[in-house]
């Protein structure tokens, strides 16, 4: 599939009066009695870990576009109301858990994190799986929110097979340790936020990340990023400075497909979900051209 990069170098200020929202996140659509929307549970081997993961089939014959969506951490906000407007997009949606986090054995690592989605891209370019689930490997996208936001960019920056990727209010592990109020005030966060997750500490995770800094920091992978499709969508939050970065980089870089909107809202769009869907439709909408 050839995909037109509609989008030039683009920021928008969203607001709730200036977003139509498309019929994907309002109504249901027509449903194909021969091949039905469907929800298929699988296990993906990742190093000797079977994650659980779970595909949002969509309504056709296909084969569909397919977003995996990786969440945030632990993964409080699985974002269940945006999976469902992609799916009614006509897109396969695929939603996972890390090693170590939701009860899947193992135990959680950043770079573990990392490993596992890989993982899962290549469980759905399998061409047994890839049949059976209705995926074109062809047009496989990335989407994430805040930790999911870093690892969707991650594997994009890292696979130049993916076609697209969408980073919502994205934490810029690289740059975590380095203003040391902010890195008290986030560690404060992450050590109330660690139920789920096994094998992994508040502190140990960001001396992980300070080992990768280099490595991990996002705006450093706007060269790789740049000759596709990337969403950037920005919340009021400590995100935002990190994302600005990365759109400047990308910019400078030239990338001919980039559109960046801040929202007025808070890190997990509370208040903006009918916005937020409408914003990654649109987008998604202008790969298929």
């Amino acid at each position: 599939m050839i995909i037109v990069a509609l989008l030039g170098n683009l920021w928008t200020p969203a607001h709730p009066r200036t977003q139509q929202a498309p019929s994907a996140v309002i109504a249901d659509g027509p449903t194909d009695k021969k091949f039905p929307p469907a929800l298929a549970q699988f296990i993906v081997p990742s190093h000797g870990v079977e994650l659980d993961a779970w595909l949002y089939v969509a309504s056709g014959p296909g084969p569909h576009g397919t977003v995996i969506l990786p969440h945030g951490l632990p993964g409080y906000e699985m974002s269940g109301d945006l999976t469902q407007s992609i799916r009614r997009a006509e897109w396969n949606v695929v939603l996972f858990h890390y090693r170590g986090t939701w009860g899947v054995p193992g135990s959680f690592s950043q770079s573990s994190a990392i490993e596992d989605t890989a993982e899962v891209v290549r469980f759905l370019r399998e061409p047994t799986n890839a049949a059976k689930y209705r995926v074109d490997p062809r047009l496989v996208v990335l989407i994430g929110h805040s930790f999911g936001g870093f690892i969707a960019g991650y594997e994009a920056a890292h696979d130049a097979d993916i076609k697209a990727v969408a980073m919502i209010a994205a934490v810029n592990l690289g740059k975590i340790n380095a203003d040391p109020k902010e890195r008290e005030a986030r560690l404060k966060r992450w050590e109330t936020q660690l139920h789920p997750v096994r094998g992994a500490t508040a502190a140990g995770l960001f001396a992980e990340a300070e080992r990768h800094a280099k490595d991990w920091d996002y705006v450093q992978w706007a060269e790789a990023l740049r000759t596709r499709p990337v969403l950037l969508l920005e919340a009021d939050d400590q995100n935002h400075a990190d994302m600005e970065a990365l759109a400047s980089a990308l910019r400078q870089k030239s990338a001919g497909a980039l559109e960046e909107v801040a929202v007025a809202t808070d890190h997990s769009f509370s208040d903006r979900r009918i916005e937020l869907q409408s914003i990654v439709i649109k987008w998604l909408e202008t790969l298929k051209k």
